[in-house]
């Protein structure tokens, strides 16, 4: 995925179709669905990458929750149209198996993320790697990140995370689903 000046998002394109669940209007739904789409781009043999996907949304959920009443602020003059988890999609999309380019070559990482300004690169392991030092060397922002953190509280590893992945809903005016379809262009025809 090329991606531009915007900070990637969950909700900077459209879930596949075949990722859509089709129990429309059911968040929690959403929200696994997406989840199983991103797992599945992490490999079969990735579990601890699997297990990140988990953690990241689990992360989402928990930091919504904790500046809950700053987003049903937000969501008031709209009168019931939006509930403070659907700016859980206005966070950052994570990309399995990224490569990202650095001094003329792609270099792998376990997840990358792009912040608008910068890509950030997730490296899943309880000590540093070659890989690791691979892209910090590259200047790519780069956070190691201890399996350990996926079963404690899940606002540990917003700890552990750039900036950027904390007040994600800033600059967004609304949330916007991931999970839209596309409207067929009608055409009304009057017969006289």
């Amino acid at each position: 995925m090329v991606v531009g000046d915007d900070k990637l998002r969950l909700n900077s394109e459209p879930v596949p179709a075949d990722a859509m669940p089709l129990a429309i209007g059911d968040h929690a739904a959403r929200v696994a669905a997406a989840t199983e789409w991103l797992a599945a781009q992490c490999g079969d043999y990735a579990p601890l990458r699997r297990q990140f996907i988990d953690a990241y949304f689990r992360f989402i959920a928990a930091h919504l929750a904790a500046h809950r009443d700053e987003l049903a602020e937000f969501a008031r003059p709209f009168d019931g149209l939006y509930a403070p988890e659907d700016w859980l999609w206005s966070a950052l999309r994570p990309l399995p198996r990224g490569w990202v380019p650095a001094d003329g070559k792609l270099l792998p990482a376990d997840i990358a993320f792009w912040d608008g300004s910068q890509t950030v690169a997730i490296e899943v392991a309880a000590r540093e790697t070659a890989r690791q030092k691979a892209l910090e060397q590259a200047g790519i922002t780069t956070c190691r990140i201890d399996p350990q953190v996926f079963a404690a509280d899940p606002l540990l590893l917003g700890e552990v995370l750039p900036a950027s992945f904390q007040r994600f809903w800033d600059g967004t005016l609304l949330p916007s689903s991931p999970f839209r379809r596309p409207v067929p262009r009608g055409v009304v025809a009057m017969e006289r």
